[in-house]
């Protein structure tokens, strides 16, 4: 992205109310539950590799070529365990095993969430026992005035450095405190072509078609404020927006469209679409480049819809009671190696905020405009507001709409 572009989307950003995938796609820079269970200290333990610490602010970013050896860190035991909590399929399994070998962590527990209200209630629910997490940003106050997440010392995680100061100091976390950056992207709509013929190239297209040719073979993502944004956008109104008024007309179509859903799915939609179970979706683009490469599943489509939606930016941050400390910090500053980071976003289909890991990106994934939309797509999308996430009114909405299709 252009400096300049990104200089007006942050300006766009700084007059928008910020909520749940909220800033992402626009700078051009991501579920199921599981069982929780409480995980043990260990006593083993490695030594990280040493070296000096970089700069607080670092005048230069350094090349691609230089960025992906090992990272220098401060000398800290890194103890052998770790446990994630996260979306579903968002971590490269390969950077995974390569962090395990590195740093001598032999159980690396990776437990799942549907949607950052389910990652709430697991923790309102008294779930711990976990080192790390990965809400949307616009969660993070309220994890933070809860008490479930701790301040980050960024001394410890140099590669903080390559992070674009574009997605920094926003409204989730003003003065960069509890946060990583790890993707972002947007909600649009998924759709099978071979199947679909019909245009879509907006949500009013998505909706109709789902209330009618294509009904009971649609599924959504199980998530408050990606759902929420399509009957809003359709209405003209903001994704954020608390009327009551308005928010009686988005439950409206909800209503309606109830019959009509397969499923709440943010875990296996991907599956849906690739059976033909399923042949629209309200979605991510997560499970995109995977569905395009496999001949069977290539016709897949992507569109960001013309009304506008949701951009949103995905981050990792540390638990407040995390037991294993130093391996976390450890996976902070190792995911965020630009040559692992370009991995990351190999893998998951989402764009990265690493300016460093950008570079070693192709220059096919670059211009893809489902991963790194571009400035005329940028111009409708709406970041969501960390004030609105808890609204007793847009959550009875959500709560109504799941109830009347069983989710």
């Amino acid at each position: 992205m252009a400096d300049q572009d990104r200089d007006a989307f942050m300006a766009r950003l700084a007059r928008t109310k910020v909520n749940r995938r909220s800033f992402l796609a626009a700078a051009g820079l991501i579920g199921g539950g599981a069982a929780l269970a409480a995980c043990t200290g260990s006593t083993g333990g490695t030594q990280a590799p040493a070296s000096a610490e970089p700069s607080a602010a670092p005048s230069t970013v350094a090349s691609a070529a230089e960025s992906t050896a090992p990272t220098a860190a401060a000398s800290y035991a890194i103890e052998d365990e770790l446990w994630m909590l996260n979306w579903s399929g968002y971590v490269d399994p390969g950077n995974m095993e390569a962090f395990k070998a590195e740093y001598g962590v032999k159980n690396f527990q990776y437990d799942i969430f549907a949607n950052n209200e389910e990652l709430l209630a697991k923790l309102a629910g008294g779930a711990t026992g976990y080192d790390m997490s990965c809400p949307t940003a616009e969660f993070i106050p309220q994890m933070a005035e809860q008490g479930y997440i701790q301040k980050l010392d960024f001394s410890r995680i140099p590669n903080f450095q390559y992070i674009d100061k574009a997605v920094l100091s926003q409204k989730w976390d003003p003065n960069n405190e509890y946060h990583v950056p790890k993707d972002f992207g947007t909600t649009g709509i998924l759709y099978r072509s071979k199947i679909v013929k019909e245009p879509i190239t907006s949500w009013k297209e998505f909706y109709d078609l789902s209330t009618g040719k294509y009904s009971g073979k649609v599924v959504l993502v199980d998530s408050l404020g990606d759902v929420l944004a399509m009957p809003l956008k359709m209405l003209g109104f903001s994704i954020n927006t608390i009327d009551q008024g308005e928010l009686a007309q988005a439950q409206k179509l909800l209503t309606d469209l109830a019959p009509h859903i397969l499923a709440l799915d943010s875990d296996t939609y991907q599956d849906k679409l690739a059976s033909e179970e399923a042949v629209l979706c309200l979605g991510w683009t997560g499970p995109l480049l995977a569905l395009r490469q496999d001949p069977k599943t290539a016709d897949t489509k992507y569109v960001v819809p013309s009304e506008g939606t949701m951009f949103w930016l995905d981050t990792w941050v540390m638990m407040a009671d995390a037991p294993h400390p130093n391996a976390t910090y450890a996976w902070f500053d190792y995911v965020e190696r630009p040559a692992v980071q370009a991995k990351e976003t190999e893998y998951t289909g989402y764009g990265t905020p690493n300016l460093e890991a950008k570079k070693l990106l192709s220059p096919d994934l670059l211009n893809d405009p489902s991963i790194f939309p571009p400035e005329d797509v940028m111009k409708n999308l709406e970041g969501a507001d960390p004030t609105v996430t808890d609204n007793a009114d847009r959550i009875a909405v959500w709560t109504a709409f799941k109830s009347s299709i069983g989710g």
